[in-house]
């Protein structure tokens, strides 16, 4: 009854909840915009993009699809992924003289390893390019070529009690509405929790002006808040009630206690979120995640014939359903080409590869060993093709949906030097391998980019791999994520699967690269939309 308010309130939000406060809103949209035009405040604004662990251990144990993740050699014991987002959302350009004290943000019970400017022109990227200070028995934190950076003031990190957890960037310029993003790597100070998010603040002071932090993105100005909030003081309280309600991550707990999930790689990330995720709301079942392959999975799934079990599996459509057992439609990954950013000869905007991207002709030449014929210049040199093993369900998405069937029958392991057509046995090689290698190109679940520098994503038809475009049917790379259990399953494996499909953690998994079964309602593909939905 509560999802199915809250669904309600869903359909309302697209137009008819708001033409009842019109003339509320109008009104305020006035004041709003007096207040903002006219007040002349300087301010930026923050948020968190992202705040994840990596690296995390369990009894000492890294648990299956936790990137490994390394710093000039040294691998990052108990660390934090952090993306903050930072955006002028006042009414004026923002410039160094403005600042009475820096900007600076502080991650309380973590060390800053090292942080990186995203989505920032180059004047200002130089001005922010971290100086990170690390331990004298640490190798350097970043490598300061000869010439760059003179006469630029640039980022630091400040280390008060030998901890260097602040981040503290110098006085810059920024133009109104402009935005750039910290991506911040962290490690565990050894004082605190690392089983614990580390907790943000910021400093700083601007003259007649203030650093405030929001909850979502920093587009929204306060005045814009008071327009919001009187709009939604006209919903009724039932449908708030029963949205919050809806998302709530709340599980069923089993009086068996050990599930065991297994099978994609791709999806394995996503499921191990949503393993901790039960196992919090459940502190006595185990749930053990195998990610070894989709075939694998099924095999795993079908010799298991007492234990609990769920295999997790990438299909395409039109593939034959698993005979013997029951399968879950729980959603759609996206996947994506990717490539060392090494392969593009930049003929200028809107004709590099990362522009134009390729045909799936052309893939399917690249991807058999055969290359294809550069006429327009777009690859500087032959490219090396990076394929999964046979059993992955990455490799049978891109082959059924991407080059029309086309594909290597044997490939040999990818190794330095490697030429033509090679194979690894997981995402994170591939990741790997295409961010090491020159002129490599491959295939891997476009959400899992963002440590790998030296990777970009190509466009396939000229179409990057965006929800929308997914969803209008223009993007062809992607896979539905069918979960196979035993027939009649009941018990804990019933309650995980509600647990994995409630709204919830479908809220929980936003943004990751899988577009759950209630955003594919409105596919205009409709083999993509689950079944009953």
């Amino acid at each position: 009854m509560v999802e199915t308010i809250a669904d309600f309130f869903d359909g309302l939000s697209n137009g008819q909840l708001w033409a009842g406060a019109l003339v509320c809103a109008l009104s305020a949209s006035l004041v709003a915009f007096w207040l903002d035009r006219y007040q002349g405040w300087r301010r930026i604004s923050w948020s968190e993009v992202y705040n994840g662990p990596i690296n995390k251990h369990i009894n000492h144990q890294p648990p299956p699809g936790m990137w490994e993740i390394h710093w000039q050699g040294r691998q990052i014991s108990e660390g934090s992924l952090v993306m903050l987002e930072v955006r002028n959302s006042g009414v004026q350009t923002l410039e160094p003289e403005h600042f009475a004290a820096p900007l600076a943000f502080t991650f309380t019970g973590k060390r800053v390893v090292h942080f990186k400017v995203r989505d920032a022109d180059e004047p200002l990227e130089a001005t922010l390019r971290p100086q990170v200070r690390v331990p004298a028995d640490a190798e350097p934190a970043d490598d300061t070529r000869s010439g760059s950076g003179v006469g630029v003031r640039q980022a630091t990190v400040r280390a008060p009690s030998g901890q260097a957890d602040t981040i503290v960037l110098p006085a810059f310029t920024l133009n109104r509405r402009d935005w750039f993003r910290l991506l911040v790597l962290l490690e565990d100070d050894g004082a605190g929790s690392s089983a614990k998010p580390p907790k943000i603040t910021a400093d700083g002071k601007l003259k007649g002006g203030r650093v405030k932090r929001t909850a979502g993105r920093a587009r929204r100005r306060w005045a814009t808040a008071i327009v919001v909030t009187l709009v939604a003081a006209l919903s009724l309280g039932s449908g708030v009630y029963a949205n919050n309600e809806s998302l709530k991550l709340d599980a069923t707990c089993s009086q068996a206690r050990r599930l065991t999930v297994t099978g994609s790689t791709a999806f394995s990330p996503l499921a191990h979120q949503v393993k901790e995720a039960y196992e919090e709301q459940c502190p006595e079942t185990d749930v053990a995640l195998e990610a070894n392959g989709s075939s694998k999975g099924l095999e795993e799934l079908r010799s298991n014939t007492a234990a609990e079990t769920i295999a997790m599996v990438d299909t395409v459509a039109g593939q034959e359903p698993e005979k013997g057992l029951d399968a879950h439609h729980v959603g759609v990954i996206v996947f994506a080409v990717v490539a060392n950013q090494s392969l593009a000869q930049d003929l200028g905007p809107g004709q590099s590869l990362w522009d134009r991207g390729l045909t799936q002709d052309q893939l399917g030449q690249i991807f058999t060993g055969g290359g294809f014929r550069n006429e327009d210049g777009r690859l500087a040199e032959t490219p090396v093709a990076v394929v999964r093993d046979y059993g992955s369900g990455t490799r049978d998405a891109f082959e059924a949906r991407v080059t029309g069937g086309k594909g290597t029958t044997s490939a040999p392991a990818c190794a330095d030097g490697s030429t033509g057509v090679c194979s690894v046995s997981s995402t994170m090689e591939l990741l790997d391998y295409v961010n090491r290698t020159k002129n490599a190109i491959g295939y891997a679940e476009a959400d899992a980019l963002p440590f790998f520098p030296n990777v970009r994503t190509v466009p396939i038809n000229s179409t990057p791999p965006t929800k929308e475009n997914v969803l209008d049917g223009d993007y062809p790379f992607w896979a539905s994520e069918i979960l196979y259990t035993r027939e009649g399953a009941s018990g804990l494996t019933l309650n995980f699967l509600d647990f994995l499909r409630s709204r919830g953690v479908s809220k929980l998994l936003e943004g990751r690269g899988f577009l759950p079964c209630r955003e594919l309602r409105d596919s205009k593909v409709g083999e993509m939309r689950c079944d009953g939905d």
